[in-house]
């Protein structure tokens, strides 16, 4: 998988409307085709609410700031999941899409939908509706370990995404959320077996993971209750710019594990519910 991560991308696509909480989805889209070459293909969605001509402006803006290539194709039928997939035929290694900001009725069933039919390497992007737009150079990004094989990929983005879009000063930040059962007190975790031996586990992880990216990282665990509630408050408090987390297809489109209240997709539906900053979710 970390291969497959950081081969050179051929065509990227970048499925919009022109509303609102897409462009940080798009400078995204910039940054990784600035740093992994690439062409980069917006699917213009076309809808009743216009013809998103000033967004697609912006978009041409950021493309000649960044000097890549960008081209726009337009797509107007009723089916936008068909159509997208038929755009996919043509050959593309990656698809970053925007989830919106219009609040988070439904969002899960979105993600659900998408990850389970785009069939290719997948970025989803979540923003809160009171974020607004990313800045042009971020301090700090924030990498959530689950022990799962996709922290590969949510590290090889963050990785990527560091090199031309993080400050000099910038950092990231690994944050590993341990859930605590209520049998604990919290202020006693550091001392349960069990705890300590996850984190064991996710420092050695870590260190294998700077000895590959050759970046520093910063490894943070949190120990609560609620993980989601944690990690959400922890990159509040910390001024994160973004929140990555690798995503497991199987595990969260598995309907059983969804109707569970301590369950995988429970959690990271939960997570992009609080979040204060935008949420990238890495889908291989």
């Amino acid at each position: 998988m970390r291969e497959e991560w950081l081969t050179p991308l051929s065509k990227v696509i970048f499925p919009f409307t022109g509303r609102d909480g897409e462009f940080n989805a798009a400078l995204i889209a910039f940054q990784i085709i600035e740093e992994m070459g690439g062409e980069l293909v917006g699917f213009h969605v076309l809808s009743e609410e216009g013809s998103a001509a000033g967004f697609k402006e912006e978009l041409l803006k950021v493309a000649r700031k960044f000097k890549v290539s960008f081209r726009i194709i337009c797509y107007d039928e009723r089916n936008i999941i068909s159509g997208l997939l038929n755009e996919l035929k043509r050959g593309y290694d990656l698809c970053i899409c925007s989830l919106g900001i219009k609040g988070v009725k439904g969002l899960g069933s979105v993600v659900r939908k998408l990850i389970n039919k785009i069939p290719i390497k997948l970025l989803l992007v979540y923003t809160p509706e009171s974020y607004g737009v990313l800045p042009y150079t971020l301090n700090r990004i924030l990498v959530t370990h689950t022990m799962m094989d996709e922290d590969v990929a949510a590290y090889m983005v963050a990785m990527v995404l560091s090199k031309s879009w993080l400050s000099i000063k910038g950092e990231i930040i690994a944050v590993y959320p341990i859930r605590v059962p209520s049998s604990v007190p919290i202020d006693l975790t550091y001392v349960a077996e069990e705890i300590e031996r996850k984190e064991d586990s996710f420092l050695k992880d870590i260190g294998s993971e700077i000895k590959e990216m050759g970046s520093p990282i910063l490894p943070v665990t949190l120990y609560a209750r609620d993980k989601a509630e944690a990690l959400a408050v922890y990159s509040k408090e910390v001024n994160a710019d973004m929140v990555i987390i690798g995503v497991n297809r199987r595990r969260y489109l598995s309907r059983l594990a969804s109707l569970m209240p301590l369950s995988y997709p429970r959690f990271i539906n939960e997570l992009l519910r609080r979040a204060s900053c935008p949420v990238l979710l890495a889908v291989p």
